[in-house]
């Protein structure tokens, strides 16, 4: 009885030993992994910058995992205010965290028709695209058509011109009349119409609905605004024929570059009529994430 005893209680004594070790071991393990996490966190570029910002490294680590983090906007996203880590990163690529025109980068390539021209992104001064080419097909006509800009040709760039055919072929199968009432603007242009407006409704006016010079995508020669049917341009999303125009612009390359709800990304104000030419695998990726050009950038 006594060495039955003994054998249970050096049974026990002996599993007692192995769970502690066990214990132990795991601990280590646990420590050891938590400490490689840690280092390997510091190690990342940009994370004294993010902590600086009284990031947590669990917070840290969320943001640097985001394939579209640059390290080079760190500060930025330390100081923005934004609890979650896509958004935060998504906001700040989209430069929703400065102040319009606090930044302008001049785009020297204009061979990506996805670039950016907003109030960060500026072509060069008296930029003229090299491959513009008039619009003798669905243009509005001067005299006839309400708002047809007051140029003696609309024109556009020849990929977009060709595109811009082939949506409004479509369009017309479906009793859409679709026209142009403006396409590219000359630097001096778009200086005057800015001018004009700050000084008649004011800078601030001006600038939510009229891009400064250099800073207007109708300098670029890649969007274009329409009417259709013979409505006012401004007021065409009140009629039938408007749903099928954004629900098909996209299988054509063209996106609806101010939507309403996307005004504190775009900074511009709502325009139904713009439409913005960005080829068509870039403009499907946009349209199915409801996004913007702005937020399509700023993804990557």
């Amino acid at each position: 009885m006594k060495k039955r005893t003994r054998n249970r209680l050096i049974l026990l004594i002996g599993v007692i030993l192995v769970l502690l070790l066990a214990f132990f071991m795991i601990r280590g393990i646990v420590t050891g992994i938590s400490s490689l996490f840690t280092s390997d966190i510091q190690s990342v570029e940009g994370y004294e910058e993010l902590q600086s910002g009284g990031l947590t490294d669990e917070e840290i680590s969320e943001i640097v995992s985001l394939s579209n983090y640059h390290s080079e906007r760190s500060a930025r996203y330390a100081a923005w205010d934004v609890k979650d880590a896509k958004e935060r990163v998504m906001q700040v690529n989209c430069d929703m965290d400065l102040e319009p025109y606090s930044n302008t980068i001049i785009q020297e390539d204009d061979t990506d028709v996805t670039m950016l021209i907003n109030k960060f992104y500026a072509l060069p001064e008296g930029y003229v695209p090299a491959d513009l080419v008039p619009l003798d097909k669905y243009a509005c006509v001067q005299g006839e058509d309400f708002s047809c800009q007051d140029v003696e040709q609309i024109e556009l760039r020849k990929e977009v011109y060709d595109a811009y055919i082939e949506f409004c072929d479509a369009a017309s199968k479906e009793n859409i009349n679709i026209r142009a009432i403006a396409g590219y603007r000359s630097y001096d242009y778009q200086a005057g119409l800015w001018n004009y407006n700050a000084s008649v409704y004011g800078e601030a006016y001006a600038d939510e609905y009229y891009a400064r010079p250099g800073q207007s995508e109708h300098n670029s020669g890649l969007c274009v605004d329409i009417t259709f049917n013979g409505y006012n341009y401004n007021e065409i999303e009140n009629y039938d024929g408007y749903e099928w125009i954004l629900n098909n612009a996209h299988k054509y390359g063209f996106i609806l570059r101010y939507p309403k709800d996307k005004v504190d990304v775009t900074r511009y104000g709502y325009e139904s009529w713009h439409f913005r030419y960005v080829g068509k695998e870039a403009a499907k990726v946009i349209y199915d994430n409801d996004w913007t050009l702005e937020e399509y950038h700023g993804s990557k």
